[in-house]
């Protein structure tokens, strides 16, 4: 599996890329938290659904509950090849929430404002043992 850098980033060999399978996929995680809900020509059901939670606490355990199940079900319609295993959302600090989808390949870290609902920093990937 190969991913182009969905911002086509530039490095010294030209757009960067992401060649194994769980880089790959996470570029694709990225793409998806970085596309609003409804601005994919032909395609408005396509994108992040996490700007719905902007006003609720997200340091409540039930809210973050409720995160986990909408983006498992959203991530397995609009991500088919991402096979998640699970979907885990908790705070680590005040307006930053932490996502981590298990895959079968390993983890996708990814920090996102709980305001915005979008990233603030990039997608962390890690091997499965």
């Amino acid at each position: 599996m190969r991913e182009i850098d969905h911002l086509l980033t530039l490095s010294t060999d030209g757009v960067k890329t992401y060649s194994s399978e769980v880089t790959a996929l996470g570029e694709r995680f990225r793409e998806w938290l970085n596309t609003p809900l409804g601005t994919i020509w032909g395609n408005p059901g396509w994108g992040n659904i996490l700007p719905e939670f902007k006003h609720e606490p997200t340091g409540k355990s039930h809210i973050q509950t409720a995160m986990e199940n909408r983006l498992l079900a959203k991530l397995r319609s609009d991500l088919t090849e991402m096979n998640i295993r699970s979907v885990s959302i908790f705070e680590k600090e005040i307006d930053l929430l932490v996502i981590k989808i298990g895959i079968k390949q390993g983890v996708i870290s990814a920090v996102i404002s709980s305001k915005t609902g979008f990233m603030s920093a990039d997608i962390n990937t890690e091997l499965a043992a």
